[in-house]
């Protein structure tokens, strides 16, 4: 990994941000959107 240096860092911290950025909002809404499945089977359940 010679590649990834301090110096390609900098030069690619936009790309390095957005990745972070994608990935924490993946995370926040994984579980926002389990939660809403989740309720939607229970209100299933209790229709039927």
């Amino acid at each position: 990994m010679e590649w990834f240096t301090l110096e390609w860092l900098m030069k690619n911290m936009e790309w390095a941000v957005g990745l972070l950025v994608i990935g924490c909002v993946i995370l926040f809404f994984f579980p926002i959107l389990l939660g809403w499945q989740l309720k939607q089977d229970a209100q299933k359940k209790e229709e039927t």
